[in-house]
């Protein structure tokens, strides 16, 4: 029997509990029952991982009840890589196919896509040339115009789409602050997550500021056909002052 039987037997095992297939590589049938150490220790591991992926999930719905939903879940969905970092992706359709009609679970979908994309947003790759004030300064002062400039968002930005009570209780859960949850409005909202200098940020966005950001994602364009895009949208928006938020929290990369 060759290495790669025993790997597919071994996998079998630890999805199912079936340990059948796992019998002509065990030559006293005593060891059958130990196998049941790398099963927890399978479960485990894959649970833990959720529950460091989804804290604010876990932290709505406490701990006894996300574990139950994080086992379940594991069965449907095993880690498919080597390594169980930001395992979960598919974690929010789950909650939202197997717990809609769950008050415990209102905003739960949203609150753990929030989570998946904080998570995302903190592993994503550095920005290769970061667009700063130095830079502007430098092209102003060689009277380069500066609006034709292309630029892009940088890796760690990212844009999600969801109910805004639902990302005020994610902020409330993250700063332990109640007061955190009040809205007038139960639209969905767009949210924009992005690090700087290694911790990761989180605002509400207007749509012009929507506008603006989804004009610069992917392969990005100038900034003036961006700021354009935002203008289109709210004639009344302060370019100036988006644009120097922009720079401060270094949001943009040069394009090569």
């Amino acid at each position: 029997m060759s290495t790669h039987q025993y790997i597919d037997a071994f996998t079998s095992y630890l999805r199912s509990g079936d340990s059948s297939e796992m019998e002509p590589f065990c030559e006293d049938p005593s060891h059958i029952k130990r196998l049941a150490i790398y099963r927890n220790g399978y479960y485990k591991g894959c649970i833990d991982a959720l529950m460091a992926n989804f804290p604010m999930c876990e932290k709505k719905v406490g701990t006894d009840d996300f574990r139950k939903m994080a086992r379940l879940f594991v069965d449907y969905f095993p880690p498919e890589l080597g390594t169980l970092v930001g395992y979960g992706k598919n974690f929010p359709d789950f909650i939202e196919n197997q717990h809609t009609s769950s008050n415990l679970f209102t905003h739960l979908v949203d609150i753990a896509q929030l989570d998946y994309m904080w998570l995302m947003s903190l592993m994503s790759a550095d920005s290769s040339e970061t667009l700063t004030i130095e830079i502007v300064t430098h092209l102003m002062e060689q009277d380069t115009e500066f609006t034709e400039l292309k630029v892009k968002l940088n890796p760690s930005v990212l844009l999600l789409k969801v109910n805004e009570e639902a990302f005020l209780e994610w902020v409330s859960l993250k700063t332990n602050n109640n007061d955190a949850v009040t809205s007038e409005s139960s639209n969905d909202d767009f949210v924009m997550l992005w690090r700087l200098q290694g911790a990761v940020q989180a605002r509400l966005l207007s749509p012009a500021e929507v506008a603006l950001m989804q004009s610069l994602q992917g392969t990005g364009r100038s900034l003036g056909e961006a700021f354009d895009a935002a203008l289109a949208v709210d004639e009344n928006f302060e370019v100036s002052d988006a644009f120097t938020a922009c720079l401060q929290n270094e949001l943009l990369e040069i394009k090569n």
